[in-house]
């Protein structure tokens, strides 16, 4: 069995749909096409006005096929392609907990600083 994998291309950013919680695919009213659409931008591959910078990532036509078409992969390809966003994902996650930490670490270091030094917090204004 084979599954249609849908890529976005976004200003030459690729991107797998389905692996973004603000991802939607819908069928256009007016074509009866399948367009994309992110959520969190309202950005997508339907051009409402003036040019499109999202558009689907298609494999290069055969020269006996008559469209572009969108690449199908095995159940096994998908877990795989599963397996490898979720780890990215993680640890994408980790290195923001890590960045926080070293924030948090930096803040409570120059609270304890200003504690010690004996001069009101003024936020920035001195009297």
């Amino acid at each position: 069995m084979l599954i249609p994998i849908i890529k976005i291309n976004d200003n030459g950013h690729i991107h797998v749909v389905g692996t973004n919680s603000h991802d939607v695919l819908f069928v256009d009213q007016n074509t009866g096409g399948i367009q994309y659409l992110n959520l969190q931008c309202m950005e997508g591959t339907r051009k409402h006005s003036g040019k499109s910078e999202m558009s689907f990532v298609s494999k290069k036509p055969e020269e006996w096929d008559i469209y572009p078409t969108i690449e199908m992969i095995t159940v096994e390809e998908l877990i795989e392609i599963a397996t490898k966003n979720m780890v990215e994902q993680t640890e994408a996650s980790i290195r923001l907990h890590e960045s926080f930490k070293k924030y948090l670490d930096a803040k409570n270091m120059c609270e304890e600083k200003r504690r010690d030094d004996d001069v009101s917090d003024t936020s920035g204004m001195l009297f």
